[in-house]
């Protein structure tokens, strides 16, 4: 599905060039769930944002199924992140003053679905993640964990090829992180394609792949084992 070779990534400061990638390589299959793992610093997230279409502004090449997406323009780039991938972020980012069912549903909104449509669809991932009834809620009056759950039912609703996870459970404490990775892991065996950036090892160590950056640089990319395996 993902397919990148020899990314690479600079950024100029002041009147030097700063390279924040080199010759990145790595394939992702449909159905995987990945950890993708570094210190402050070391280029994860400037991977992430190439591989979720934020960024089309690289070297080397992006192979999307049977897309080339470096030869995509500004709009086509833009198309192939809205119909592909869903984010989930550690602050959330729902909208404080609209209901739950409002936040989850606002991407369907701007593909065209009908009314109707939007409300089947999302008291249905709202169920999926474990807040069945929840439609008419406003997130302030719910836990951090339970508003993770709206943003990754918000990230599923449009049914992407995959998702990106940037650090999703940063800001939750460790038992909430333990049922927002388990929910993470009901969707990866559902079928859905997880990629998660993490500084955390624990986190890490319960996906099954975990790809380590340092520097720019692609320092290891391993099957994650599991006791129970």
């Amino acid at each position: 599905m993902i397919n990148l070779v020899s990314i690479s990534k600079s950024y100029r400061q002041g009147n030097e060039n700063y390279k924040a990638l080199h010759e990145i390589s790595l394939t992702i299959q449909a159905g995987e769930f990945v950890a993708i793992m570094g210190p402050s610093g070391s280029g994860k997230s400037t991977l992430i944002n190439i591989i979720g279409f934020l960024d089309n502004n690289f070297d080397g090449q992006y192979n999307f199924n049977d897309t080339v997406v470096n030869n995509l323009n500004r709009r086509d780039h833009a198309r192939l992140r809205n119909q592909s991938v869903g984010f989930v972020f550690q602050n959330f980012k729902l909208i404080r003053n609209q209901s739950v069912g409002e936040n989850v549903g606002l991407p369907l909104l701007y593909a065209g679905l009908k009314r109707r449509d939007i409300i089947a669809r999302v008291n249905d991932v709202l169920e999926q993640v474990g807040l069945p009834g929840s439609y008419d809620k406003l997130p302030k009056n719910l836990s951090g964990g339970q508003q993770q759950r709206v943003a990754i039912a918000r990230a599923i609703v449009t049914k992407p090829n995959f998702l990106v996870a940037d650090e999703p459970t940063g800001a939750l404490d460790s038992a909430t992180s333990r049922e927002i990775m388990a929910l993470f892991k009901e969707l990866n065996q559902h079928g859905t394609t997880v990629i998660m950036v993490t500084h955390d090892e624990n986190v890490a160590r319960q996906t099954n792949r975990l790809i380590k950056i340092l520097d720019g640089r692609l320092q290891s990319d391993m099957e994650v084992e599991h006791a129970d395996s």
